[in-house]
């Protein structure tokens, strides 16, 4: 059998660079559009700045419009901590003192990026011989994301220095004694240990509490801890609420997946009986079509291979506008449906959501349902009721039996939520209870169900909420 050359057709459907273009500037949030239209500006000499433009005001009558048009022939696991998910996240109280905003500056700028490097920084200020420093700075590698000590590790240390373990539990001590409070520790109970210490509180029946009885208070059976201290169950009680408020995670302050600032792509204004929608494009660059380059492109005099070069620029610049401008006409049709049709949700907060397809929306939009899916994608919108992204404003219907209507997700969350708030710590509801409540409002949801939208609310099951005595 031999090898032999054979031309062949087929048929493939192919976009074209525009349309590719254009699909994936309606897919880039604000600030990832920002970035692009910067490497743009730098990349095709056609592009500019409308704040830079130059005022010339001898200006040719073949200068180009503000959206240019192509040249005619120019072929172009659960557990009770969950409490404390936000511990150590809490936003500071605002403070009037004059220079604390360039205090705070300063202090960041100072401040290492990681918590092994804070760590070192205050070991180094520390007069130790250098076998010590060596173990301290071993120690510190050993802590987790957490800054908690991984397990096992004072043994390794010690085989691995040859040295006695009390010689690396001093050495601990050291590191447990640093900022941030708590780091260093080997449990929760020792971490919630040391923030109390570095207060100077080892007198308080928080501490006690800790220190004595701390299965009763992981377990929160209040009565039970004021009968074993013998106190007052109001004391405990303000003593639990002290040890709610400490950080059972101190590294976390140093993790670097923390959340960036969320710049919205959409802002919806409250007027006077109605809402109003528009772009939120403030932070994007005002590109147009620069003159000069224009006029090279029409000037006859101009070489053929630079011509060359300045058509396809030009073509390219003008793709981009035009694509920028059909992002926003879509997103801006998209967001004046959403806030016609949940209206409710801008009056009363999510839990007014109402269920909504994104293929509804694109049919009353006149556009397809995998444009509405594409322009959606990651992008957020600014409300009266706070910054959301716009696919929650798409919710799935429950059918229920009783109405002819279905129910949305969000409005059942809502409504499990609110039972929670209002019911008996002693004797917390169980999903079968709360299945059975919603029954009686009128809404039939399965007992699975409102286990999944406890857990997607974070909400412990009922064994894990009750205030046992």
């Amino acid at each position: 059998m031999t090898l032999q050359p054979r031309q062949t057709y087929q048929q493939r459907l192919m976009l074209a660079p525009n349309v590719t273009l254009a699909l994936e500037v309606l897919r880039m949030p604000t600030m990832e559009l920002r970035a692009f239209l910067e490497h743009q500006l730098e990349d095709n000499p056609f592009l500019e700045l409308e704040d830079e433009r130059d005022v010339d005001t001898s200006a040719s009558p073949t200068d180009p419009p503000t959206t240019p048009e192509p040249a005619a022939g120019s072929g172009l696991d659960e557990d009770w901590t969950s409490h404390w998910a936000a511990a150590g996240e809490r936003e500071e109280p605002n403070r009037d003192e004059d220079g604390f905003a360039e205090r705070l500056t300063d202090q960041r700028m100072l401040t290492p990026q990681s918590l092994p490097e804070w760590l070192r920084m205050q070991l180094g200020c520390q007069p130790l011989p250098d076998a010590e420093r060596r173990i301290g700075e071993s120690l510190i590698e050993r802590l987790d994301e957490h800054g908690y000590l991984e397990s096992g590790a004072l043994e390794e240390l010690a085989a691995g220095h040859g040295v006695a373990r009390e010689r690396i539990e001093a050495a601990l001590r050291l590191i447990q004694r640093c900022d941030p409070p708590g780091v260093g520790a080997r449990d929760l109970r020792e971490c919630l240990m040391l923030q109390l210490e570095q207060r100077g509180t080892c007198e308080t029946l928080a501490y006690r509490i800790l220190r004595d009885h701390f299965p009763l208070f992981v377990q929160r059976r209040l009565e039970a801890l004021a009968k074993a201290t013998g106190t007052d169950p109001a004391q405990v009680a303000q003593a639990f609420q002290t040890l709610t408020q400490l950080n059972p995670k101190p590294g976390r302050v140093f993790s670097s997946d923390l959340p960036p600032s969320i710049v919205p792509d959409l802002v919806v204004h409250h007027r006077e009986d109605h809402y109003d929608v528009e772009l939120n494009d403030q932070e994007l660059p005002r590109v147009s079509v620069n003159r000069v380059y224009y006029r090279m492109l029409k000037d006859a005099r101009t070489p053929t291979d630079a011509k060359e070069f300045l058509v396809r620029k030009f073509q390219n610049a003008s793709w981009l506008i035009k694509a920028i401008d059909e992002r926003n006409t879509t997103l801006l049709s998209i967001a004046r449906c959403l806030i016609s049709l949940q209206r409710e949700f801008l009056d009363q907060g999510p839990q007014a959501i109402k269920p909504l397809t994104q293929a509804q929306v694109a049919s009353l939009i006149g556009r397809h349902p995998s444009t509405v899916s594409r322009a959606i994608a990651g992008k957020t919108i600014d409300t009266p009721c706070g910054v959301f992204r716009l696919e929650q404003l798409f919710a799935s219907g429950v059918p229920q039996t009783t109405q002819t209507d279905s129910i949305s997700d969000e409005q059942i969350k809502s409504a499990i939520r609110g039972l929670i708030a209002k019911e008996d710590p002693a004797h917390p509801l169980s999903d079968a209870i709360i299945t059975e409540r919603l029954a009686q409002d009128g809404v039939a949801v399965a007992r699975r169900t409102i286990a999944k939208y406890r857990g997607a609310l974070k909400i412990l099951p009922a064994h894990l909420r009750r205030h046992r005595r």
